[in-house]
């Protein structure tokens, strides 16, 4: 009778063992996923404003990228900033404008970009004085080893005088009769995790009729981008193996209840 109950005994110890080092892989499959991949590249930049206009008259109107910032190589885990007060062209005006970018590599490495630009107008005196103004545009936009993502907010937009509300989704344009296409939150995104990037226009007017003839107005832009290397476990491994374990231990718990049985009668 002892050796039986010893026999026992050692078995439900085993099926204890056993139904816990079934939880071991997938536990570690589960915290391994959460490091995903290295980011070993980060790149960013900003700019406030660029012009790119010939008038219908055939006047030539350049101006910028400014102000500009750039993310150093290796990055720089301090945002790297530039400013200017104001930008007074023929066809743009506007009032201070800001840009930031910051980024570093690493197992955690991401990229961040802004840029904030107030009381920007377009448009050509007395001819056309108010084609597009706003008091506040904005960008931003983030890369990191799961992706790229970016926003844009223009606050108090109005359209040839009139104010208007328009959608903030990427990608969202408005028609502007004999003038062009005003194209609001506008984004690039290329590649995909754990490398991609992406550029953020908050505003980019693009002209093809009108006083100011043709070209395109950019107001407030944002740049990331990442390279990431390593390689995810996919979800559904995941899943898969942890089943595995949970299964192990319900059978476990099952074959224990089984041997209890016979020496509870």
């Amino acid at each position: 009778m002892r050796q039986e109950e010893t026999r026992r005994s050692t078995g439900r110890r085993a099926l204890r063992g056993v139904a816990v080092l079934a939880m071991v892989p997938a536990c570690g499959l589960l915290l391994a996923t959460a490091a995903y991949a290295d980011v070993t590249t980060v790149t960013g930049s900003a700019f406030g404003e660029s012009v790119s206009v010939t008038t219908a008259l055939g006047v030539a109107v350049n101006s910028g990228p400014m102000p500009t910032v750039t993310l150093p190589a290796g990055g720089s885990a301090t945002p790297v900033v530039n400013s200017a007060a104001s930008v007074n062209t023929p066809v743009l005006t506007t009032g201070v404008l800001n840009v930031s970018t910051q980024g570093t590599p690493g197992p955690s490495g991401s990229v961040t970009s802004s840029t904030s630009v107030t009381n920007p107008k377009v448009g050509i005196a007395v001819v056309a004085p108010n084609l597009v103004t706003a008091t506040t545009v904005t960008s931003t936009c983030t890369s990191d080893q799961t992706g790229s993502t970016g926003s844009a907010t223009i606050a108090g937009l109005t359209v040839l005088g009139s104010p208007v509300s328009v959608s903030t989704a990427p990608n969202s344009t408005l028609n502007i009769a004999n003038v062009g296409i005003l194209h609001v939150n506008e984004q690039t995104v290329t590649g995909s995790a754990p490398s991609s990037g992406i550029t953020v226009n908050a505003l980019r007017l693009e002209i093809n009729a009108g006083p100011l003839g043709g070209g395109s107005i950019i107001i407030g832009q944002s740049v990331c981008g990442v390279t990431g290397t390593g390689t995810a476990t996919p979800t559904g491994a995941v899943g898969g193996v942890m089943l595995t374990g949970l299964v192990a231990v319900a059978f476990g718990g099952y074959q224990l209840r089984r041997r209890r049985r016979p020496s509870e009668s």
